[in-house]
């Protein structure tokens, strides 16, 4: 394992090092008012940290008198981590310096079932050659799965997760060593991070992020936390019954077999267009746009369903934002309805669509796994956005 995991900093160096982390670059005279610390104790903690290889000198700005001022970063070689979405059609990596200088990104789409998933993320990791370049191990990797991720992953009271399936197959077919922390985290919630943490939803507290995609959910946060649940299924909308009268029976998923993606194109077998029945959503959404009545409606009803699921959810968490996110928001005419909807039911929370797009799983995901290297480095004064991750046992 990477040797920055044996290091023991001084307090002044592990807060030097956190909020030079959350300016990206900063001189002295900057973190000095940051930390409140004094000049020399600033130098200090940066010599100290210069000296692990955990920051560095950027460069030298010169100003109209007087010296350069030096401007400092954390150093490539202060580690890396990996992120990894293990998705329903697609597999994804990407590393990144603890700085988050891009080292390698690369993706691949599939058709398997989720019980074999596991193996293809490995083995896409395993063949890059970028990642057999790099000289040491990641600090941590990241693991971002369309499953529930209970807070433990091996109970001897319940059944075995799939997630734990996914996690163990990955990690002997990825060639990395199993030493390596693998954090295990459910793929929306890893979309509501990177959106909590560089997108629509930076700045608050109490905000949601709502994928609707192939399926359908929901991950938030309030007081500026993740929440997870006392069993890791927080935000699990597909739970929500469909129906609530005994006489109708609502299967398992039901919402989400419904009004995802699957549901619209099940929903709409019986639309055809030049001859053959729609085969995607695009091309629904294409044929609603050129006057196609039954595409039309098809599209309001669906639209508005999802935009009253939006607002049940808004309505027992008050969050300050709604961001929508996931392929079906992709299609502007119809994320419209789906926020006028929302909007028609409440006019307290701001609700917006995801600028994300498909990379933002896999981008909560890298800084879920930043941020638990941060929290070992600077143990005593960095806040994590995860105070109990969910790790693979080691074995």
């Amino acid at each position: 394992m990477h040797d920055l995991w044996d290091l023991t900093l001084s307090d002044v160096a592990q807060l030097v090092f956190t909020h030079l982390l959350e300016a990206g670059e900063a001189n002295r005279r900057l973190l000095s008012e940051r930390t409140g610390l004094s000049f020399p104790s600033v130098t200090l903690g940066l010599s100290e940290l210069a000296a692990s290889s955990i920051v560095t000198e950027l460069r030298r700005e010169q100003g109209a008198r007087g010296r350069a001022t030096i401007v400092y970063g954390v150093s490539d070689e202060a580690g890396w981590v990996l992120g990894v979405d293990i998705g329903s059609t697609q597999v994804s990596f990407t590393a990144r310096c603890l700085n988050g200088r891009l080292l390698a990104h690369e993706s691949v789409k599939h058709r398997e079932n989720a019980a074999v998933v596991g193996r293809l993320a490995g083995e896409l990791v395993a063949a890059s050659r970028v990642l057999a370049g790099l000289q040491k191990a990641p600090l941590v990797v990241a693991l971002a799965v369309n499953q529930v991720v209970p807070r433990q992953l091996l109970r001897p009271d319940r059944p075995r997760p799939l997630a734990l399936d996914i996690t163990e197959l990955f990690v002997a077919t990825s060639k990395l060593p199993s030493s390596i922390p693998f954090l295990v985290e459910n793929n929306v919630n890893c979309a509501a991070v990177a959106e909590h943490q560089d997108g629509l939803m930076r700045g608050y507290d109490d905000a949601a992020y709502m994928q609707i995609g192939v399926g359908i959910g929901l991950g938030f946060f309030a007081d500026g936390a993740l929440i997870r649940g006392g069993q890791g299924g927080s935000g699990e909308l597909a739970q929500v019954p469909l129906s609530w009268s005994d006489a109708v029976p609502s299967e398992k998923d039901a919402i989400e077999r419904r009004y995802g993606s699957v549901g619209l194109m099940r929903a709409a077998s019986a639309i055809e267009a030049k001859g053959q029945p729609v085969s995607s959503p695009e091309e629904l959404f294409l044929l609603a746009a050129n006057g196609c009545g039954r595409a039309e409606t098809l599209m309001h009803e669906h639209g508005v369903a999802l935009g009253r699921i939006a607002a049940a959810a808004a309505s027992i968490l008050d969050p300050s934002v709604m961001v929508l996110g996931g392929g079906l928001t992709r299609n502007a005419a119809f994320a419209k309805i789906i926020v006028d909807e929302f909007q028609n039911r409440n006019q307290d929370t701001l609700v917006a669509i995801s600028e994300k797009g498909s990379e933002a799983t896999l981008l909560g995901a890298c800084l879920l796994a930043r941020d638990l290297a941060a929290r070992r480095i600077a143990e005593r004064f960095y806040k994590p956005l995860l105070a109990k991750p969910t790790l693979l046992p080691l074995t």
